[in-house]
Formats: structure tokens, C-alpha cells, sequence
């Protein structure tokens, strides 16, 4: 397969990628209105699909396949160590959130029973009307 045709589905792919690589642009605009771990899988993003465009435009010029593949595992591994620290800040976020949200302590809302009517009791044997169904 020649590279002009590898470098045409490459393009493909990230023409195609604009719903990811779209809203990754927007969130990383937006700065601090969004929270750490957003943006920092927002630059994951942006940074997989650049190293794409990359190894596309790599696979138009003479430069040998095993270039474009390292600059291709250079993104790859690039896009693990950010989605390894995207991981990391929002289980921060998370438990900041959780420790925040039990400085208020419990719920004060109605409770799940009001609302629906008379409670039943499940645990109450019944009588049988029948004594024929006492089964003694």
C-alpha cells in the first residue's frame, strides 16, 4: 500500500474526528470556567488527533514509514500519560466535591415513604379466612 492512500485515510479519519477534537478546542478555551481534569483530557484529545494530522502530513513527504510511526507512538503515548493525569485530577475533584458536599451533613429532604400512600406491611402473616387452608 503506497503512502499517498495511507495518508488519504488518515485525513479521512481526522476530518471525521471533528465531534471529539471540536468541543476539546472550546473546553481548552474556556480556561478556568471549566475544571482541571476537563481540560486536561481536552489537550489529550487535541493532542492524539494533531498527532494524527501529523502522521498524515508525514505520510505525504519521503520521509520513511518508520518515522511517521515513531511520531504516531510519540502521540499514542503522549495521550496515555495525559489521560493518566486527567484520571488522577478528577478523582481529586471527586473527593473534594465529596468532602465539600459532607460538611453539610445528611440530606434534609422528604423521605423516600412519603407521598405513596398507606405503608404495608409484607412481614404480617395473613389469617386464612378458610380454616381448610390452615393446613393442619
Amino acid at each position: 500500500m503506497s503512502h499517498g492512500v495511507l495518508a488519504l485515510g488518515v485525513t479521512a479519519v481526522c476530518l471525521a474526528g471533528n465531534v471529539w477534537y471540536l468541543p476539546a478546542c472550546v473546553d481548552l478555551r474556556a480556561g478556568q470556567d471549566r475544571p482541571r481534569s476537563r481540560r486536561t483530557a481536552a489537550a489529550a484529545v487535541l493532542t492524539g488527533w494533531g498527532s494524527a494530522a501529523l502522521t498524515a502530513l508525514l505520510l505525504l513527504t519521503p520521509v520513511p514509514l518508520a518515522g511517521a510511526a515513531v511520531v504516531a507512538a510519540a502521540g499514542t503515548a503522549a495521550v496515555g500519560c495525559l489521560g493518566v493525569v486527567t484520571w488522577l485530577w478528577r478523582s481529586r475533584e471527586r473527593r473534594e466535591t465529596a468532602a465539600f458536599t459532607a460538611a453539610f451533613g445528611p440530606a434534609r429532604g422528604p423521605s423516600p415513604d412519603r407521598g405513596r400512600g398507606p405503608r404495608r406491611n409484607p412481614a404480617r402473616k395473613r389469617t386464612p379466612a378458610d380454616p381448610a387452608e390452615d393446613g393442619r
